[in-house]
């Protein structure tokens, strides 16, 4: 009987090794669509959209302070080009350096 010798799989850069666990495949949007919330302070870009949520990238330090885990909050999406404004009710994921990450509610 042959032994084989298991494989550890190593990561390469900007490699995950886990599944992906994502329920809704994430879309890009124009660079021109951003978020603000019920005062009507930005909060940041909206850089990808899926049927779970949002994904920010942070207008200033003001709206990752402003912002923490678990927090409920209507967001509304502006899209300069066309005019529109959306209303979301979302709950905060998470808030790192570069992304907020908006789950909806």
């Amino acid at each position: 009987m042959k032994r084989r010798k298991a494989s550890v799989p190593v990561a390469k850069p900007n490699q995950r090794l886990l599944p992906d666990r994502r329920a809704f495949e994430r879309v890009g949007l124009p660079a021109t669509a951003f978020a603000l919330d019920q005062t009507g302070n930005e909060l940041g870009r909206v850089e990808e959209i899926s049927g779970g949520g949002l994904l920010l990238n942070p207008a200033s330090p003001w709206a990752r302070l402003a912002l923490s885990k678990g927090m409920h909050l209507v967001v509304t999406v502006v899209e300069p080009g066309t005019g529109n404004l959306t209303d979301m009710s979302v709950e905060v994921a998470y808030v790192r350096s570069q992304h907020i990450g908006l789950r909806f509610l």
